[in-house]
């Protein structure tokens, strides 16, 4: 048998396994709940974001700030296999960059001065 031969029954067996394993519905949805760190964030930022839309920029800010800070908290309390999307570089480098991130930013919400 020649190297393509080899090279092409690979191939078609990555093609196999991947067919094997389908995406179901219910498999969509655990892989998605994995997710739940991340999904909790955002949804605390998104939060934020419509607050600041609804014309309360401090409000708003702050509980974007919070959003960020609670990704560097759960980043500090789950483990790696459960931080999910969270992780993106080492636990201290993700710990120390949201960390400062949110800070400065609930720092700045609080000095920023209301509308007058």
């Amino acid at each position: 048998m020649s190297v393509s031969d080899h090279r092409h029954r690979d191939l078609r067996s990555r093609w196999a396994q991947a067919a094997e394993r389908r995406l179901t519905p219910r498999s969509w949805f655990q892989a998605v709940f994995r997710q739940w760190p991340l999904l909790l964030v955002l949804g605390v930022v998104a939060t934020g974001v419509l607050v600041v839309a609804d014309d309360h920029f401090r409000r708003g800010t702050f509980i974007m700030a919070g959003g960020v800070c609670l990704a560097a908290f759960l980043r500090i309390v789950l483990p790696n296999e459960r931080a999910g999307l969270l992780q993106v570089r080492s636990r201290m480098l993700d710990i120390l960059t949201l960390g400062f991130l949110g800070g400065g930013s609930l720092i700045a919400s609080l000095i920023v001065p209301p509308p007058s």
